[in-house]
């Protein structure tokens, strides 16, 4: 048993007190802030999922940059951002004006090399740019809402398409001046055709189908005259015919 001891002084006894009830406050607020916490939870719990809600998020690099921002753009629509400490290049996620998806990848000066673009008329498209900003690539939907693929030269002039074309598939190839030189596809019949030009454009060979579908070649002379002929005629016969510059010639059939 302990004997009773008086407090020293009233100061030593205020100080007790003053000790013990805030003790007795601070079990209080442990007792709420458990309690709010577990409601929280409840709630979350309840609902699925807890909602955050502001105006703009930033992920800061040591140095305190920003490396990522979620924010709204100028049209009230969100945007996403990933990119360099000095707030150039990288990857952003946006709309268009349209409200459209669109993602760009830049150069870490700014300059746009990829877009993913979205279009309730044509479709999505994939295209790729050089550094100067022209267009080399170009893969999506067309006009017609077909597929279609486009190569273009640093100065911007088409160099290969492939698409569609009335139906059917086309692919086609220019020299350096924009002249077609290669062309395969099909012809009014829906039948299969190849034409390989100049490089002014006249046509030097022809490999499609002929009369009655049935197929044959045709060789040309640099100004487009006829010299060559190797197919069927309308008999299903084998044909060969030779004409000079002229276009004098004969033609032997089996």
């Amino acid at each position: 048993m302990h004997a009773f001891q008086p407090y020293a002084s009233l100061e030593r006894y205020i100080g007790r007190r003053l000790l013990a009830l805030l003790a007795a406050l601070a079990l209080t607020d442990v007792a709420i802030v458990l309690s709010a916490s577990l409601s929280t939870a409840l709630m979350g719990t309840a609902s699925g999922a807890d909602v955050v809600r502001a105006r703009a998020i930033e992920i800061l690099n040591d140095e305190g940059q920003p490396v990522l921002v979620a924010t709204a753009d100028e049209r009230q629509n969100g945007a996403l951002w990933v990119g360099a400490g000095n707030g150039q290049g990288g990857v952003s996620l946006s709309t268009d004006a349209a409200g459209h998806g669109l993602l760009m990848v830049n150069t870490a000066a700014g300059a746009p090399l990829v877009s993913i673009v979205s279009s309730d008329q044509e479709g999505g498209a994939l295209q790729v740019y050089n550094a100067a900003g022209e267009q080399l690539a170009y893969l999506g939907a067309s006009e017609v809402g077909s597929g279609h693929l486009a190569l273009r030269s640093a100065g911007g002039g088409l160099l290969i398409a492939a698409g569609e074309d009335k139906g059917s598939g086309l692919l086609m190839a220019n020299n350096g001046e924009g002249v077609n030189i290669f062309l395969a596809g099909a012809d009014s019949s829906q039948n299969g055709g190849l034409l390989i030009n100049s490089r002014t454009g006249e046509n030097l060979i022809y490999a499609g189908a002929g009369t009655g579908g049935n197929g044959g070649l045709h060789v040309n002379a640099a100004n487009g005259t006829h010299l060559v002929f190797l197919g069927a005629d309308g008999q299903r016969n084998g044909a060969v015919g030779i004409w000079d510059r002229h276009g004098a010639g004969s033609v032997l059939q089996k």
